[in-house]
């Protein structure tokens, strides 16, 4: 595999303005930051509300985001994100996120129990892999899922220690669970790799080891027993 196939984004369109959209745009912008010599993706955020009403929400909470229409999120990216709530996920058009240039798509969603919520009507992990894999016909990798909002945006580090992300996709899918893998580093994180959406259920909600946080030593044992 070339370096090029694996290069890190200019572009990253995140679909969803909430906590985990706002909060991913704002840990990618950290990057010349945290990786001395890499430069940051341009983010391009949209959400059901119109770009002009958008955009005082990200000069708050994601000041470096641009604010797109869905129609415009992936006209230039080259990785497409998911960070919309499973529940609202029938207004969601999948097709959204691919765009001329895209060639990954990641999924950092989660099935929630909350107030209001029925955590058991929700798409599970798989069906939302189905759902976006049938929608864009791209390769779909799981991230960012096993890392809090708040987190997300603030833990990355320079140097070691570093916390670890884990980042998953069909076993074929090297190319783009490699790409992703690199932009996590970038991100100032270690990246574990896993293959298949099952191994990745530790760590959603539910699973035994949610919400724990790992290097890459102790989630590499967790993820493939090892």
């Amino acid at each position: 595999m070339s370096d090029a196939e694996s290069a890190a984004p200019l572009t990253v369109g995140v679909l969803g303005a909430g906590r985990a959209g706002t909060a991913l745009a704002r840990a990618l912008a950290r990057i010349p930051t945290l990786t001395p010599g890499a430069s940051a993706p341009v983010v391009r955020l949209a959400s059901t509300a119109p770009p002009r009403r958008l955009r005082h929400h990200l000069t708050i909470y994601a000041p470096r985001a641009e604010a797109v229409s869905a129609e415009q999120l992936a006209a230039q990216a080259e990785v497409s994100v998911l960070a919309v709530p499973r529940d609202a996920l029938d207004d969601v058009d999948p097709a959204a996120l691919r765009g001329p240039r895209t060639r990954t798509v990641v999924d950092m969603t989660n099935t929630w129990d909350a107030p209001g919520v029925d955590a058991a009507a929700q798409p599970t992990t798989a069906e939302v892999d189905a759902w976006l894999r049938t929608g864009t016909e791209l390769p779909v990798v799981r991230a960012f899922f096993d890392v809090s909002h708040h987190d997300l945006a603030a833990a990355g580090r320079v140097r070691a220690p570093r916390r670890a992300l884990a980042v998953g996709s069909a076993a074929d899918e090297v190319r783009a669970r490699r790409e992703i893998a690199n932009l996590v580093r970038t991100m100032g994180y270690d990246a574990v790799e896993f293959a298949g959406s099952a191994a990745g259920a530790v760590l959603e909600p539910g699973g035994a080891a949610f919400g724990t946080e790992h290097d890459a030593e102790s989630l590499e044992r967790l993820l493939h027993g090892r």
